[in-house]
């Protein structure tokens, strides 16, 4: 099964409500919405998708399918920019 941790070599800062991220590596700077900062929250600890949209369904008025996409493509973007990485294991 697949979990995704944040990857701890991005430095973070918190704005309100808000996360911006900066990749040294690359340079790549990354923000992250109310929302999409409550997924990056999650991702202290090895966490699965399903374990995230279960969590965001209890916090917000959102339909399941829209909530998995969502959650999908973020994770897509934050694995693409290695802001996040996956690890697999049971």
């Amino acid at each position: 099964m697949e979990r995704y941790i944040q990857n701890r070599q991005v430095v973070q800062s918190k704005i309100g409500d808000e996360v911006v991220m900066l990749d040294m590596e690359s340079g790549y700077y990354f923000g992250l919405n109310s929302i999409a900062s409550v997924i990056w929250n999650m991702m202290q600890n090895a966490v699965t998708v399903e374990e995230i949209v279960a969590q965001l369904l209890t916090e917000y008025a959102v339909q399941e399918s829209q909530c998995l996409a969502e959650t999908q493509e973020l994770i897509g973007r934050m694995l693409e920019h290695k802001i996040i990485t996956c690890v697999t294991g049971d």
